[in-house]
């Protein structure tokens, strides 16, 4: 059986069957969190919600099938997404790309939602979408706080909160902290690409709120409508673009769907919206058409949860 208990950087990966086993960048041990699951919402007949976002068309999303990707790498300035430190395939858009910006992204969702800033150890600098969780905690891929490439563990990680443009509305800190897991870690793979940011204190996610998650069944999450929003760096600097559709395919560690994204959105929430609650369901990070994220399985949501609840 697979076992998820906690150990830190300084000790050795000890075998595959703990590829779910929470790392932290820190000497010191996590401590487990409670094995707390949220409704799986069998039963109810829901597809989900899109967000009602300005000028989006969510009969296109649900219909959209599947086209070539446009990519286009003249268009992205600054910063290189933090998947081209694992050599991952790029965030792509799908077909004809209907992505809206988010302006302001003072409101929720929005401000739930970060750009990241990322130096590694041979600093190189990277960017990245992160999001809350919790009071100090934000949830990104495993690729934006953990690099081999770049010599492992970030070194620094700025996070800005409903960043616009030039507009830092609620300021932002910078994380030193993090957390992932030894599927990333030890082998980088994709099934096991999540990881964590832990800021200094709580005053920023207790400013802003953050996202609840859910582990939700095969066929709860089998054509479910759902949501991402992040910073794709092939738009102005420092904007957020939404998108929506359907999951059109459900594995055991990764969900995959059409919706547009770019180099940049590594790390943004893939949430479901549904009675006015919004509970993350993926972690998105690859590109390909279908793009794909790591499903919040019951062993992620259990790390997710000890990260969460790492005291002020």
């Amino acid at each position: 059986m697979t076992t998820h208990q906690s150990i830190s950087s300084e000790q050795p990966i000890v075998s595959e069957v703990q590829l779910h086993g929470a790392v932290s960048s820190e000497s010191s041990e996590l401590k487990p969190g409670e094995n707390l699951m949220v409704p799986d919402f069998d039963g109810i007949v829901s597809n989900g919600e899109f967000e009602a976002v300005s000028g989006f068309d969510p009969t296109r999303a649900v219909t959209e099938g599947i086209g070539e990707a446009v990519v286009s790498p003249d268009d992205l300035k600054d910063l290189p997404d933090a998947a081209s430190t694992a050599y991952l395939m790029a965030e792509t858009v799908c077909g004809a790309d209907d992505r809206i910006r988010i302006t302001p992204a003072s409101g929720n969702p929005w401000r739930w939602i970060c750009k990241l800033f990322i130096t590694f150890p041979d600093n190189a600098k990277f960017v990245g979408t992160g999001w809350f969780i919790g009071a100090r905690t934000v949830m990104t891929a495993g690729h934006c706080v953990y690099s081999k490439a770049n010599g492992g563990w970030a070194k620094s990680i700025e996070v800005v909160p409903g960043m616009d443009g030039n507009s830092r509305p609620y300021g932002s800190q910078v994380g030193t902290s993090f957390r992932s897991v030894n599927g990333w870690i030890q082998d980088s793979k994709p099934e096991f690409d999540y990881g964590a940011i832990i800021l200094p204190n709580c005053n920023l996610g207790n400013t802003v709120g953050w996202f609840g998650f859910a582990n939700l069944s095969d066929a709860s999450l089998k054509n479910l409508f759902v949501n991402t929003s992040g910073y794709p760096a092939d738009k102005p600097f420092g904007t957020q673009w939404f998108n929506a559709g359907s999951i059109s395919d459900v594995q055991d560690r990764k969900i995959y769907y059409m919706i547009d994204t770019m180099g940049g959105q590594s790390g943004s929430p893939v949430w479901r919206l549904l009675n006015g609650e919004r509970h993350a369901v993926g972690v998105h990070a690859y590109g390909g058409c279908p793009n794909s994220a790591t499903r919040i399985t019951k062993p992620v949501f259990d790390n997710m949860l000890a990260w969460r609840n790492i005291p002020c």
